[in-house]
């Protein structure tokens, strides 16, 4: 009885270990979304829970967790936005901490520092970046830095000025980048962690048009830009010059694809030699060859999503899955990553959330 009583554990305690929790941000709408909603996925499997709603919040459009994923914090994606905190609880329920204002409007973006006591947003219609304190207790502060960018480019209609975009910080955490649509250029701020300070260091220029929208940091001071209205990665060599060295910039679509599409999310795998992109209006990832030492990439092709406009998604923490969401079709979609043959197979049926916009992984 003691042996049957000890398997009984064993496999129930392998079962919930081989479940990995993610969170999903929202538009939201009168008889859809709601806000802030939780799934599961089985590792073994790559099945994915039916989607719960664990907070109710407008427009969380983007989300990012803490370090230990104690904390998760969200945008609302609205004119004279907000940033709120949140407290994870047993069980992945959300509780509520506070919010403040993110000194910007339309904040679409944001991330923590390697300290866990920053974060940092990107204001897309002001066109600003702002750096705010975090408590141990994880309540936001005001604000301590706000930087307004300058500029436009060639697009008359959608890069009439600044529109940050994206907002990462470097490894080693002496850097903030954040890529600017409106002005064609990915800025290199100077972090100070100590006093969550930010100052101008250096510029990564894309071509005129590309929209730098998200980027990928990978290892050797390489950073892949995804351009939105280009549709298309350009590969930067950073090493704190006033100009990251531009080597290379490949289009993620088809060329003969004459249809209108946009760029929206870039992921880089954990093991560093497979780089994703997602096409809203393609309806496809494209999966990309890298070398990790020289930064090159090479277009190995897409996968059609099977929704309507993919715009965020994320691979898991073991590098085995990728969950992709259709912001049109209301659903979200599993596939198991072939590392080696660099191919997305689809794995499981999809499940239902309304307007799905950011997948991130309990990490």
């Amino acid at each position: 009885m003691k042996t049957i009583i000890a398997t009984i554990a064993l496999l129930t305690t392998t079962m919930i270990a081989a479940e990995r929790t993610a969170y999903i941000g929202t538009y939201t709408k009168p008889g859809g979304s709601k806000g802030i909603y939780m799934l599961r996925l089985d590792e073994a499997t790559g099945k994915i829970s039916t989607p719960e709603l664990v907070a109710e919040t407008p427009n969380p459009s983007y989300v990012t967790l803490s370090k230990g994923s104690k904390f998760l914090y969200a945008v609302t994606e609205s004119k004279d936005g907000d940033i709120s905190a949140f407290a994870i609880e047993p069980g992945g329920k959300l509780r509520f901490l506070n919010k403040v204002k993110a000194k910007g409007d339309a904040p679409c973006h944001l991330n923590i520092d390697k300290t866990g006591k920053w974060l940092a947003v990107a204001n897309y219609s002001s066109g600003s970046t702002a750096v705010f304190p975090l408590t141990s207790d994880g309540k936001l502060g005001d604000a301590i830095a706000t930087i307004q960018h300058k500029g436009k480019s060639v697009n008359r209609r959608r890069q009439e000025g600044p529109h940050a975009h994206s907002a990462d910080f470097s490894a080693d955490n002496k850097y903030l980048f954040v890529s600017d649509l409106g002005t064609d250029e990915v800025q290199a701020y100077a972090f100070d962690e100590k006093t969550g300070a930010i100052q101008q260091k250096a510029q990564l220029e894309t071509p005129k048009g590309a929209g730098p929208r998200h980027i990928a940091l990978g290892k050797n001071g390489f950073v892949y830009v995804l351009g939105e209205m280009g549709s298309n990665v350009s590969v930067f060599k950073f090493t704190g010059q006033p100009k990251g060295e531009l080597l290379s910039t490949t289009s993620a679509i088809p060329a003969d694809f004459k249809g209108e599409t946009n760029a929206a999310e870039i992921v880089l795998h954990p093991k560093g030699t497979l780089l994703f992109s997602s096409n809203r209006g393609h309806d496809s990832i494209s999966i990309f060859r890298v070398d990790p030492a020289t930064g090159a990439i090479k277009l190995l092709g897409q996968q059609p999503v099977g929704g309507k406009i993919p715009r965020g998604f994320d691979v898991s923490p073991d590098g085995n899955f990728l969950l992709a969401g259709g912001q049109n079709t209301d659903n979200i979609f599993s596939f198991r990553i072939d590392l080696k043959e660099g191919k997305l197979i689809p794995v499981a049926a999809p499940v239902s959330v309304g307007s799905p916009v950011c997948i991130r992984f309990v990490q």
